[in-house]
């Protein structure tokens, strides 16, 4: 059984809001959310889908350079493997876009890896978390992104964000740094008994950092997400020292290299998995291997993820057992996909999909709808 034929459609998605990092909002509402959709077929017929999801503003990828590498690169390198083989699609890819830090172009290389995974537990007639091997825990819990230019407005999302059922609440901060404190406060109390953690995207030098740090402290907040530039490995080490917070990677957990050398110069104590970022479910799950193994925290994370995107991570968190709220964001941005019927999300709980493969029906009449035309070939 081959990989026979590989279809990329750029779509757009309309979106409720903007999301705000410190280096300026991530897209406009006109741009939306932008991404490649990857539709495999092997030579029997069966189809798996997946996605690419850039974000140009947190990663140096785009959905123009997803599409292109798809299509001129890493579709041709893969037709005809073998759809069985889930280590050597990467090693093709990896031949064809080299690697680095990252597995090289990760977001593009994670629509194939997505799509493979889909594909293979819809032939086998399995959940993508079943092929996994674990199964520790069936739903993981969603918290909402707060992202606030005072702590008034904090206050009034969390407040909201706590009618509509969630328990945990990820702080934006970096980008208003002399109200940082009073907004991550805020957040605080009006969550109540709510799990409340910081996430900075790299937004403050050492001192700053080390000032963040013992205020979130005093508030009684335990998690602090990449504080410091991801290359500074002297800053992490010396925050990690300073503070009793767990000082968590997002954007310097990259790909397993870094991460390892990281580990070998303790200067991380978490890491927050995002699938596309490292490339799909094949190395995403590797990370979570090496940081369970290290004695790490696993935080679950995304990027503004669209349904498919959403649905494995979805299966990824669950079979590791992640507890704490995770960072699936989609939802809460994203006006109007492409699936057929939606995820199964219930009080701000997202389960595991029981239908084979990712579990996200495609709606083919919406991917057309939805398509970008003047994209460049």
């Amino acid at each position: 059984m081959k990989i026979a034929r590989i279809d990329v459609y750029p779509v757009r998605l309309p979106l409720k809001a903007v999301l705000t990092l410190p280096r300026g909002p991530s897209r406009t509402l006109d741009e939306g959310k932008r991404v490649a959709l990857v539709k495999m077929t092997d030579s029997d017929g069966h189809v798996g889908w997946g996605e690419a999801g850039p974000s140009r503003r947190w990663s140096a990828e785009t959905l123009e350079s997803c599409v292109t590498s798809i299509r001129r690169y890493l579709a041709p390198a893969v037709i005809g493997h073998d759809i069985f083989d889930i280590a050597g699609l990467h090693a093709r890819m990896n031949t064809e876009l080299a690697t680095g830090l990252d597995p090289g172009q990760p977001i593009a290389k994670c629509a194939l890896d997505l799509a493979l995974h889909d594909l293979i537990g819809k032939r086998l007639g399995i959940s993508t978390q079943s092929w996994l091997g674990a199964k520790r825990c069936d739903s993981v819990p969603l918290a909402r992104l707060v992202s606030a230019a005072t702590p008034e407005d904090a206050a009034r999302i969390t407040a909201e964000a706590k009618r509509e059922g969630y328990r945990g609440f990820k702080v934006k901060v970096g980008h208003h740094k002399e109200l940082d404190a009073a907004i991550v406060a805020a957040v605080v109390e009006a969550a109540g008994e709510g799990y409340v953690w910081a996430d900075a995207n790299q937004g403050y030098t050492l001192e700053e950092a080390l000032r963040m740090a013992r205020a979130l402290e005093k508030l009684g907040v335990t998690l602090f997400e990449q504080p410091v530039a991801m290359s500074d490995v002297y800053a992490m080490k010396k925050l990690l020292r300073a503070t009793g917070l767990t000082v968590a990677l997002d954007e310097a957990a990259i790909g397993l290299p870094f991460v390892i050398e990281l580990i070998r110069r303790e200067a991380v104590e978490g890491i927050a998995i995002k699938v596309s970022k490292v490339g799909g479910l094949h190395y995403a799950r590797q990370m979570c291997d090496l940081a369970l193994n290290a004695g790490l925290t696993l935080i679950g994370s995304g990027l503004m993820d669209a349904p498919i995107g959403f649905a494995a991570s979805v299966h990824l968190f669950a079979a590791y057992g992640i507890r704490l709220p995770v960072d699936l964001n989609g939802p809460q941005f994203i006006a109007e996909d492409y699936l057929a019927q939606p995820l199964p999300v219930r009080d701000q709980i997202a389960y595991v999909p029981d239908a084979p493969g990712l579990g996200a029906q495609i709606d083919e009449e919406r991917v057309q709808r939805l398509l970008i035309s003047d994209l460049p070939e």
